[in-house]
């Protein structure tokens, strides 16, 4: 069962383009929806109700933080798997913190990707620990 609805959200256009062609040319996902604003965002949870959020944490300097929050705190929350440009113990553990569902580092989404596809399908919600792109 691959989610019916992704919402990507991060103030890099280049990533979002480079994102969403990847989800839906070599994954075969046509449903993705995509944010730039922490604003647009909120919005978008609103209308999509997605079952799963890609989100940059540096985006706009602390609102990916607080936007990791509000979602988690949403009556139906998704998944939230945190993007970055840097990976290191300290944000793994940092955005684990914040109750995140797992961690990518932007250069390795091309790999990330399709194991998070693959952990969505399992019937368990429990994060693969053998996989290093997510959280354990």
């Amino acid at each position: 069962m691959r989610p019916k609805s992704i919402l990507i959200v991060d103030d890099n256009s280049r990533f979002l383009t480079t994102s969403i062609e990847f989800f839906t040319n070599e994954l075969g996902i046509n449903v993705v929806s995509w944010a730039i604003s922490p604003q647009e965002a909120v919005n978008k949870f609103y209308k999509f109700s997605p079952e799963l959020v890609i989100l940059d944490i540096g985006m706009n300097t602390l609102k990916g933080q607080e936007l990791t929050v509000w979602f988690k705190n949403q009556v139906n929350s998704p998944q939230i798997m945190i993007t970055s440009i840097y990976d290191n113990k300290d944000y793994r553990n940092f955005a684990k913190g914040l109750g995140a569902d797992g961690f990518i580092k932007k250069v390795n989404y091309r790999a990330a990707y399709p194991e998070l596809i693959k952990h969505l399908n399992q019937s368990t919600k429990k994060i693969l620990r053998e996989n290093n792109f997510l959280l354990n």
